[in-house]
């Protein structure tokens, strides 16, 4: 019994100095942030921003276009004209989509060009965003370090 209790503590010692000691007594020394640093750091907010606002639109957009094909849909018994009404739905959204890839991949290069110049450490971050009945990956930046 005592054999069971004495590893069992020397266990749970052991534990709890992996797990508690080293990170938690490192020094933090943190620098003022540069106002170079501070205003490439606005830039790629703004950019984020601007890409977030023109994701906003399409989705808007998308909605509105989702409930008119539904709509017509619901107007129509004809299995030929609900098909004709999602392909041109389809067509409609998917090229929108496609252009909102290729405006804010644009943005995102141009954008992390910048911040790079300015000494920051940026990468494209994909996000999925939701549109009407599909989804699509958007890349807006993300800072890593400066």
């Amino acid at each position: 019994m005592f054999k069971k209790y004495s590893i069992t503590v020397l266990f749970s010692l052991l534990l709890i100095f992996t797990a508690f000691t080293g990170g938690g007594f490192a020094e933090t020394a943190e620098q003022p942030m540069s106002p170079e640093t501070a205003e490439a750091l606005a830039d790629v907010y703004e950019v984020n921003a601007e890409i977030y606002k023109e994701i906003a639109k399409v989705q808007v957009k998308a909605e509105k276009m989702y409930a008119d094909y539904l709509a017509e849909v619901a107007k129509t018994e004809d299995a030929s004209k609900q098909a004709e009404a999602w392909e041109k739905y389809d067509l409609k959204v998917d090229s929108m989509i496609a252009d909102l890839k290729l405006k804010t991949e644009a943005m995102t290069l141009k954008g992390m060009e910048k911040a790079e110049e300015a000494g920051l450490t940026v990468e494209m971050e994909w996000v999925t965003v939701r549109f009407a009945d599909r989804e699509a990956d958007i890349d807006p930046i993300k800072v890593i370090d400066w």
